[in-house]
């Protein structure tokens, strides 16, 4: 439809509209125009008015769920969208264990440090928050995703906390970029159409992580090790199994891992362990992966 005898309000929903994909837009959006324009008759408020703050948040909640598809509410979804909301949530899902890792290790040094005097100053209210990916995993597990997202936010405001230390600003920020990516992986890959992950598969993986977590608490950068050790691992098996999904997600948690692995190597920490490792991350994030199956909408 051309823009010649539209109104400024028409103009204006049809432009909120094209944060919707393509093939979303070509199917519902003369209908969702009709909707919105349907109650504003008046000539004055067609030409001066804008789009509500309510249908404003529901088009871009409407755009997350289009973009990044699940469920069956959605039709004619083309394959891509699938496979990209479906990486999404895996990078998250996969971003939530490494989390779950870290609460392990913040346990055992916390246990360490308690009652002893040189390491008191550790011990501080705000690392409960180190807690916080364990109450996602499990609220993410049982369904309750809402309450997955807000515990997921902990270790970002562990982030921002962090900041208040100059010295260390780029460091920490570097190794808080995994918790900041899994926090918005889950926000907009776990919308309210999309499918709770499989618990009984994923406890034991949960179970997995926290447990090496527990045992990496004791010695400073084993635990970045065994991580980049686990996903290459992973990132081969899933090409051997052509397994798109966990390949693509893998890809892109190994760059993730990149910079604070170059820490160690920059610190000469581990440097025979943590050189290969970084060479055969870089691998794993280029590495191609195998194309999914066409799927039938």
């Amino acid at each position: 439809m051309g823009e010649q005898g539209m109104s400024n309000l028409e103009r204006r929903y049809r432009r909120l509209l094209r944060v919707l994909p393509k093939w979303y837009r070509q199917d519902r959006e003369e209908e969702m125009v009709g909707i919105f324009l349907a109650d504003r008759t008046d000539d004055l408020d067609l030409e001066h008015s804008w789009p509500g703050w309510g249908e404003t948040g529901a088009v871009l909640g409407l755009a997350v769920r289009t973009h990044l598809a699940a469920g069956a509410a959605l039709t004619g979804v083309p394959a891509r969208v699938v496979w990209r909301g479906e990486v999404v949530r895996a990078l998250g899902m996969i971003g939530l264990l490494l989390g779950v890792f870290y609460a392990g290790s913040a346990i055992t040094s916390l246990a360490v440090a308690y009652g002893n005097p040189e390491w008191a100053p550790l011990i501080t209210w705000w690392r409960v928050l180190d807690l916080g990916p364990l109450v996602a995993f499990a609220a993410l597990l049982s369904g309750r995703k809402t309450l997955a997202k807000i515990a997921a936010f902990a270790p970002v405001v562990l982030a921002v906390i962090g900041l208040v230390q100059p010295e260390y600003a780029l460091l920490w920020s570097l190794f808080q970029l995994p918790a900041l990516v899994t926090f918005l992986c889950l926000c907009l890959g776990f919308h309210r159409e999309a499918p709770t992950p499989p618990g009984r598969r994923l406890v034991w993986w949960g179970g997995g992580a926290l447990l090496l977590g527990l045992l990496g608490g004791f010695a400073t950068g084993t635990g970045l090790l065994a991580i980049a050790l686990v996903t290459v691992v992973l990132r081969v098996v899933a090409f051997v199994r052509g397994d798109f999904v966990l390949g693509r997600a893998l890809s892109l948690f190994a760059v993730l891992q990149l910079a604070p692995l170059a820490f160690l190597l920059v610190g000469g920490e581990a440097l025979i362990l943590a050189l290969p490792l970084v060479v055969l991350l870089v691998l794993s994030a280029l590495a191609p992966v195998r194309k999914p199956r066409a799927r039938m909408s």
